[in-house]
């Protein structure tokens, strides 16, 4: 029995992988090479995401979930997609954006702004997408030659198992790995967004535009789950619309940005 996949399905991972990994660590370059970038909020803003999530709100929630605190919320679908897919990512991202852009006092200019942003959604992007992307293809090669060095990450799986994993990736096709792909796009503008809310706040001091980061981040999260019984492509088109108009507001927002 052969366990191997496609070379469609094989290029898609591929694809996907060099895209969420190679291509985001290219464009830092360019950016940084065209002084379009500046290396400070966007370190601050790569490591607000991953404390953020990485480190709290992601093991917070599995231990949650391991106890059982969130099957009241499991039980309401919407309930669940606004309080915890939602609120939750907006209370935690948000905050570290926060506590970042107010360790930034002397980087506050619009160019300090987009840098953060870019790093908090690229370092999304690398470690959510690119390193599953990553682990499908290197699961993919091994399947095709079970014998060669990536088939030690095969090692104690039976026929069953080897069957099941082969299903499981077979379904996440080209176009799922496309619509994938744009979802990043549209996170990666949500949070150039998400970042221009928040460090108006601290630059104005006005507290509101952080809690309008929250509402904001909070509805970005829920659409993704309330709209996914109209199917992948709408959900993703629904997004990408919002995605869009964050990126406007930010591109607006640069004429007026506050000093």
């Amino acid at each position: 029995m052969t366990f191997a996949l496609s070379s469609v399905q094989m290029a898609a991972f591929a694809v996907a992988a060099f895209c969420t990994l190679v291509l985001p660590v290219a464009l830092l370059i360019a950016l940084g090479a065209l002084k379009k970038i500046r290396l400070a909020p966007l370190a601050l803003g790569f490591a607000s995401f991953f404390v953020s999530q990485m480190v709290l709100r992601i093991p917070l929630l599995q231990l949650l979930t391991a106890a059982g605190a969130l099957n009241a919320f499991a039980a309401n679908t919407v309930l669940y997609a606004v309080v915890v897919g939602g609120l939750s990512a907006g209370l935690f991202e948000e905050t570290a954006r926060l506590a970042g852009a107010a360790i930034l006092k002397n980087y506050r200019t619009w160019k300090d702004m987009v840098s953060f942003g870019l790093g908090h959604g690229l370092c999304e992007v690398m470690l959510v997408m690119g390193m599953a992307y990553l682990n499908n293809l290197l699961l993919a090669a091994a399947l095709a030659d079970p014998a060669g060095p990536l088939g030690l990450l095969l090692a104690g799986l039976d026929s069953a198992a080897l069957q099941q994993l082969t299903a499981q990736l077979a379904a996440i096709g080209p176009g799922l790995a496309a619509l994938a792909l744009l979802e990043r796009v549209s996170a990666v503008l949500f949070h150039l967004f998400a970042t221009s809310l928040v460090f108006t706040a601290v630059i104005r001091r006005q507290p509101g535009w952080y809690l309008a980061a929250i509402a904001a981040h909070t509805l970005f999260n829920a659409v993704a789950v309330l709209l996914s019984g109209a199917g992948l492509v709408a959900t993703e088109l629904a997004l990408l619309t919002l995605g869009l108009c964050g990126g406007g507001y930010v591109l607006a927002a640069r004429r007026k940005w506050p000093t």
